[in-house]
């Protein structure tokens, strides 16, 4: 053979190398092309062409998989879409994607871990979250996607709560906490949520753990907090956190109307935490005297046949009826002693007893020695005395503590008359003040 044939020959054999790669090449393009056109209408024939297109590239060098990035990202979706994978093989599209994830250009990148990641938290499937979303938020913190990543790791929070691994679920926190404090988010609306959400998860945490002291240092940031872009369910932890608080320190109308927001988001997001949250909130109104019984509202008639709502229905008649032995019945009861926060208010409760004890007495009586009442009502004097000065100062009655005869007068309606008298007096000197 000449050394021309020799060359011919040998030009002639790269050349249909060539046309047999760019056959291949023509021939991925055309199976992924077709299988992205398939995915949602034919999902179990694109996931085998994608999965094809993958098996073909594996024997190329990794910077030259030019389809089959896009390959796993479909794959994953699908996967997920179908409910229908092992957990080996969905690690391994996983670590296939997050393998080529680098080799691709930024916004290419971040787009698709984007699309993977909310594939995953909008799944809803729980053992689909637990293993596979840990894999991912190291490299979505290294690619700096902060915001992907605290909504992924809010997800996680979320799904180590619902199963009770509490380890886990603080762990989650502290790893949010820490990137928050060391990261950038230019959305300060999105990063407000992001804390938001974080206290609830904390305020959760610290309840289902017995450590509710630790609740009150974090409440002056909840009352910071912005609801507008937080799940209702998220909103409805903040907000009886808030109402709790306030009704510890005795701001009954602020911790009413947080309760009841709280109860009304709790109802948005089919949570059971509602009726509780509603029973509080009726308990409140009483020691706040609100005339409008919380059980009227129409959200609340949804608990009308509810044993447990009944008790508390039947609280808050006998406190409009003024009867005191079914009132206090209820609040000694075990129901009503079994739970932390109501135990809380117990004390208050009772003095609402005692208070109307007086009124009666302040009924049938003009003056009454403050040594009689003292020994019915089985309180000491100067105790007695702060009852009777709250419910002269709250208009309960109109009456004097003589403290050098030791009486309590009442005086009817004689000091109302005088009052309005007095009034009259006042805005006529005001008409001739120039």
């Amino acid at each position: 053979m000449s050394d021309q044939e020799y060359d011919y020959d040998y030009d002639y054999d790269e050349n249909q190398i060539d046309q047999e790669e760019d056959q291949d090449e023509i021939e991925l393009e055309n199976n992924y092309n077709r299988a992205e056109d398939e995915w949602k209408l034919n999902p179990d024939m694109a996931f085998q062409l994608f999965n094809e297109v993958i098996q073909k590239e594996k024997s190329k060098d990794i910077n030259s998989r030019k389809w089959s990035f896009k390959s796993y990202q479909f794959l994953i979706q699908i996967a997920i879409m179908k409910s229908k994978f092992q957990d080996d093989q969905f690690l391994e599209y996983i670590q296939g994607f997050l393998e080529l994830l680098d080799k691709q250009y930024k916004t290419e990148g971040d787009k698709a871990l984007k699309i993977v990641v909310d594939a995953l938290m909008n799944s809803n499937n729980s053992h689909l979250i637990s293993i596979v979303l840990p894999n991912l938020l190291d490299k979505l913190k290294f690619m700096n996607q902060i915001g992907i990543y605290c909504g992924a790791s809010m997800k996680l929070c979320k799904d180590y709560f619902q199963k009770g691994d509490y380890i886990k679920l603080e762990e989650t926190i502290n790893n949010i906490q820490s990137v928050l404090d060391n990261s950038q988010i230019q959305d300060e609306d999105r990063k407000k949520a992001f804390i938001s959400e974080l206290l609830a998860y904390r305020v959760l945490l610290y309840n289902i753990t017995n450590r509710q002291d630790q609740i009150k240092p974090i409440y002056r940031q909840l009352l910071k907090s912005n609801l507008d872009l937080l799940e209702p369910y998220i909103s409805g932890v903040i907000n009886l956190t808030i109402g709790q608080q306030k009704a510890l320190e005795r701001q009954y109308e602020q911790s009413r109307k947080k309760l009841m927001e709280a109860f009304y988001n709790f109802l948005d997001a089919s949570s059971p935490e509602a009726k509780q949250t509603l029973i509080y909130a009726s308990v409140i109104s009483i020691l706040e005297n609100f005339k409008m019984n919380l059980f009227d509202d129409m959200k609340s008639k949804v608990y009308d046949q509810d044993p447990m709502v009944k008790v508390f229905q039947d609280l808050r008649l006998s406190y409009e009826q003024q009867n005191v032995q079914t009132f206090s019945n209820i609040i000694n009861s075990e129901l009503f002693q079994k739970d932390p926060f109501l135990a809380q208010l117990k004390p208050y409760l009772q003095q609402i007893i005692v208070e109307c004890k007086i009124l009666r007495y302040a009924k049938c009586y003009s003056t009454i020695k403050l040594d009689y009442l003292s020994k019915q009502l089985l309180i000491e004097i100067p105790v007695l005395k702060k009852y009777i000065q709250g419910l002269i100062t709250k208009k309960q009655f109109n009456g004097l503590i003589d403290e050098i005869a030791g009486y309590l007068e009442i005086r009817g309606e004689v000091a109302e008359t005088q009052t309005k008298a007095l009034k009259v007096i006042v805005d006529q000197i005001k008409i001739f003040d120039y």
